[in-house]
């Protein structure tokens, strides 16, 4: 539908517009409550406006709904590295690492959590 569409370009352009993708991202899931990618969006969206509870509470969701995607577990992990939960990032982000060992962006941040963690 038109505004999941829309969310998922919005997802990408959070930084930069976070009222506007949160916004777009609420509509589509007022469509589909149970969509792990919108939950993800969101999770981003909170995230970015500074809100780790609400960013925590939808990577959660997330992992619940799709408990083999790595995005999930790692937008699990940025919201425990926000709140400073650095064991709880370390376990979300290991997971993360171990469904997608190939990408950079969890890499990375799972360094950072090990970093921080020592």
């Amino acid at each position: 539908n038109y505004w999941s569409k829309l969310s998922s370009i919005s997802g990408r352009e959070c930084g930069k517009t976070n009222n506007f993708s949160l916004f777009c991202v609420l509509q589509a899931l007022k469509m589909d409550n149970f969509d792990a990618k919108l939950l993800s969006n969101r999770s981003l969206c909170w995230l970015r406006m500074g809100n780790g509870e609400r960013a925590f509470s939808d990577a959660h969701e997330c992992t619940k709904l799709c408990p083999k995607w790595a995005k999930a577990h790692y937008r699990l992990g940025a919201a425990f590295m926000f709140v400073k939960d650095y064991n709880g990032a370390y376990q979300s982000l290991s997971c993360a690492l171990e469904l997608d060992p190939e990408s950079k962006e969890i890499e990375k941040l799972f360094w950072e959590t090990m970093e921080l963690m020592s």
